[in-house]
């Protein structure tokens, strides 16, 4: 899947962008991209996600974790993550 994600650290810097994923064997697996480029890979197992809030940003659904000191959102872009990432992730992170 491919959607849209901010990546805010403890000190505020912060990474707004494209990610393709998948979720596997409990992993969250993301790559960060810019255009066609592969920028960061990183790979969050379910169990050590945080905080999980469902919510809205600027009247768009938002969903958001924290792993390691980071706050990650994925916001709603259309094209039928929302409900994907929901889903799973609830479920995941519930199990």
């Amino acid at each position: 899947m491919y959607t849209y994600i901010q990546i805010i650290d403890a000190g505020g810097k912060a990474f707004k962008g494209y990610v393709v994923y998948e979720m596997k064997d409990g992993i969250l697996s993301m790559t960060l991209v810019s255009g066609m480029k592969a920028l960061h890979h990183i790979d969050i197992p379910f169990s050590k996600m945080i905080d999980l809030k469902i919510d809205q940003f600027y009247g768009e659904d938002r969903i958001s974790f924290i792993y390691q000191a980071k706050k990650y959102s994925f916001i709603y872009t259309g094209y039928g993550e929302e409900q994907y990432l929901e889903h799973h992730l609830l479920k995941a992170v519930n199990a």
